[in-house]
């Protein structure tokens, strides 16, 4: 239930890439949604990658594994629907397509629901923009119910009149972008030639100032060999510390939530009745507050979506019974 330090072992790099988070980037048409896929269906053979797709492209691809998210309910449905452990062993992971459809959803459904025109008229103090990363970090509730999140965005090509510098960037606003390529290994731009060969390239450079490469790849790759160029930059990068086993471990915790908050009873009923009431009490305000009658809190308003909370008072009540030496 809570960390032990004499587990703690050396770090090591893992091959197995199907848990690493990605960002593809690259022009309308240049087939990023397809080489996807097919990478990912490369990575996880038997799994199906899951699109979230939030426009209607998708629907000239065989084969392809998605649901078109139109409205906040459905994305919510869904999201609900990822909660069952079945979908776990049905799908590799959930990509978005593409970020900047999906950010214009979530901007969408908190002007819709404010009658406004623009964010900034949402409210005072910020509230437009506050609602709008509120909408935006669905994304992170889907990657802690233990599903890896890849990505799919347009790139914006642009020109610096005065340098003559070109450069192709991720088409976000600031929030977004910042939210998304933070949580991510790579971010990567893809392209094809004239053989309709797929490249893709993860240095950040002054034309591509948005990548970002984790493991040392290569400037230029072949998206049908990026799975072995990957799993080299892996084996060069961790050297004696490299497993073939997850190191990142997207499986949330299931804990008992009745377990937990059956111990702090035991063990405020343990100070309570050993003379330290005071103590005990000074560590459910701290945490809990005072009700509206100005009375403490105490272990019966808490729901098992506290459990976090729980634990934290539960760990505080422990430190005082070895403190006081109570048995």
């Amino acid at each position: 239930m809570y960390i032990n330090l004499n587990d703690l072992t050396p770090n090591k790099v893992s091959i197995n890439l199907s848990q690493y988070s990605t960002i593809w980037m690259g022009d309308t048409g240049v087939g990023k949604t397809t080489t996807l896929m097919k990478f990912l269906k490369e990575l996880s053979p038997d799994k199906e990658p899951f699109f979230l797709e939030f426009e209607d492209r998708y629907q000239n691809i065989p084969g392809i594994m998605a649901v078109k998210i139109d409205t906040m309910s459905d994305f919510k449905s869904v999201i609900g629907q990822l909660r069952n452990p079945v979908f776990k062993e049905k799908f590799s992971c959930i990509i978005v397509d593409t970020l900047d459809k999906y950010e214009e959803f979530c901007e969408r459904y908190v002007l819709e629901n404010r009658d406004a025109e623009i964010l900034k008229d949402v409210g005072g103090f910020g509230e437009g923009s506050l609602r709008f990363k509120s909408a935006l970090r669905n994304i992170g509730v889907i990657q802690s119910l233990g599903y890896t999140v890849h990505s799919i965005a347009q790139s914006s090509h642009s020109k610096d009149f005065d340098t003559k510098k070109e450069s192709d960037t991720l088409k976000l606003n600031k929030n977004t972008f910042s939210y998304c390529r933070e949580s991510a290994y790579l971010v990567g731009y893809m392209w094809k030639d004239s053989k309709d060969e797929r490249y893709i390239t993860f240095k950040k450079t002054d034309k591509y100032p948005d990548l970002k490469d984790t493991f040392g790849l290569p400037e230029k790759i072949n998206v049908k060999e990026l799975k072995t160029v990957w799993t080299k930059a892996v084996q060069d990068l961790g050297g004696d510390f490299t497993t073939k086993e997850k190191t990142i471990d997207k499986k949330p915790v299931a804990e008992n939530f009745e377990e937990v908050k059956a111990k702090g009873v035991e063990l405020g009923s343990l100070l309570f009745s050993n003379g330290h009431a005071a103590e005990a009490t000074a560590v459910l305000q701290k945490n809990l507050g005072l009700d509206d009658n100005g009375n403490v809190k105490m272990f019966d308003s808490l729901r098992d979506s506290q459990i976090d909370l729980t634990k934290v008072i539960v760990m505080e009540l422990q430190e005082l019974v070895d403190k006081f030496a109570i048995k």
